[in-house]
């Protein structure tokens, strides 16, 4: 799995329109097919609303093997990531997507400061169809306007990295040919209030 060393810590507070990171190659193809693996058990949905339209497990995983991927997920990136985040995290959620043909997921920010979010993530996995669209798209804003400043392209064992904050902007633009596949969650400072 992915070390992070002193040119990723440069590349990372350089970065525009806000502190993100792209790594590929990021598990070692027998974790990939492990991975893939576990997410044959989960049950998906389809979600529809103004913002988005795509396919998702639920928010906590329902198989025992996912949850203790999750887990060890988090354990090993967590204490790496924290240096980036500027802040301690604790643990990370997760949840499997599969957008296909016209899914997509208009802009918006993931920050909300009752949930605390600190990291975003996504992860994109080997696709039988792999997608045309489908990218990560950042914004920066000009004045009020927000603009396209960057497209992370969903590839296979990629893992893109971003800051939450109030104008960490992005979206998932449509697929118009395959499928994408993908995990993604949050890293979080603290435990859940409950």
């Amino acid at each position: 799995m992915w070390q992070p060393g002193h040119a990723w810590d440069a590349a990372w507070t350089a970065r525009a329109p806000f502190p993100y990171a792209v790594v590929d190659d990021f598990f070692p193809a027998d974790q990939v097919a492990r991975l893939m693996a576990i997410l044959d058990e989960e049950h998906v949905e389809r979600y529809e609303g103004d913002l988005f339209a795509f396919e998702a497990s639920a928010p906590e995983p329902a198989t025992p093997e996912l949850r203790a991927f999750r887990d060890a997920f988090a354990a090993a990136l967590a204490p790496r990531l924290s240096r980036l985040a500027g802040t301690a995290l604790r643990r990370a959620d997760l949840r499997a997507y599969a957008y296909r043909v016209g899914h997509y997921l208009l802009p918006h920010t993931d920050h909300q400061d009752e949930l605390g979010r600190a990291l975003a993530y996504a992860y994109y996995l080997p696709s039988p169809e792999p997608p045309i669209g489908g990218e990560l798209e950042l914004f920066r804003f000009r004045g009020e306007v927000p603009e396209s400043a960057t497209l992370i392209e969903p590839r296979a064992n990629r893992i893109a990295i971003f800051e939450v904050g109030d104008t960490s902007l992005h979206q998932v633009r449509e697929v118009l040919r395959g499928l994408r596949i993908s995990i993604a969650g949050w890293f979080y400072p603290r435990e859940p209030r409950g």
